[in-house]
Parts: structure tokens; C-alpha cells; sequence
């Protein structure tokens, strides 16, 4: 009884495709279509703007600038402002002397190197493909 169903459906199907007529679309099809898809604008690209201005990068440099030559040529034995800061801190405190008792083998040091060098080999070649996929 099965075969005897699958059998009349399939001879319903074939009917209804023989009696079905090919449909084609109009002939302006393609450009009804491409009159409706919206053009993509072009000049609207996205203008590069740096997180730090060059006024802010000079600034800076002079900044530094400014301190270096104050600490070669300036008396900073005498200065007020140097004398006031206890740097002591920075190697009496418990933090460093936890971090002065680790150990690293070699093997570890020679790892950390290497990633550090991959890491900064993969910097050039992740810009690259970025320039390459948003054709910069």
C-alpha cells in the first residue's frame, strides 16, 4: 500500500510538472532590480584622526626635553624639589622583596623571549593584512 502512494505521488508530481509552464522573468528584470539596490557612497571613507595630536606629541617632547637637560646641566643635588620625594619606597617595601626571591629557569626566560620577539614580528604583518583587507 505504501509503493501503491509513493507511486500515485509521484505521478501527481510529474503531471503537475508537465502541465506547469516555464516561467521566465520580464525582460527588464535585471534593471528593475538594480534601479531598487541603493548605490554605495563612495566619498564618505573614514579620515584618520590620531588619539594624541602632534601639538600633544610636541608638548610632550619638549617636556622631556626639558627635564633631561635640567638633570645634566642643573644642580639637582640643591634641588628643593628632588629633596622632598622619598624614593625609598620604591625598594623597601614588601611587593619587591616577594617578586626579588623568583627564580626563572632558563628555559622559561628563552620562552618568554621568544614570544616577546614573535609578538612584535606579528605587529607589521597584522597591520599589513588590515592595509591589504581595507585597501589603505
Amino acid at each position: 500500500m505504501k509503493d501503491h502512494t509513493e507511486q500515485h505521488l509521484d505521478n501527481l508530481a510529474k503531471k503537475a510538472m508537465k502541465s506547469s509552464l516555464l516561467e521566465s522573468p520580464s525582460n527588464d528584470f535585471t534593471a528593475n532590480i538594480m534601479k531598487q539596490i541603493e548605490p554605495i557612497k563612495i566619498g564618505s571613507a573614514t579620515v584618520y584622526k590620531p588619539l594624541i595630536s602632534k601639538y600633544s606629541w610636541f608638548g610632550i617632547i619638549a617636556v622631556l626635553i626639558g627635564v633631561s637637560v635640567y638633570m645634566m646641566f642643573g644642580n639637582v643635588e640643591s634641588s628643593p624639589l628632588l629633596e622632598t620625594i622619598d624614593y625609598s619606597v620604591i625598594s623597601n617595601n614588601k611587593v619587591t622583596d616577594v617578586l626579588s626571591g623568583i627564580k626563572f629557569s632558563k628555559t622559561v626566560m628563552y620562552a618568554i623571549g621568544f614570544f616577546g620577539l614573535v609578538f612584535f614580528i606579528q605587529i607589521p604583518l597584522m597591520k599589513h593584512l588590515m592595509n591589504k583587507r581595507f585597501n589603505l
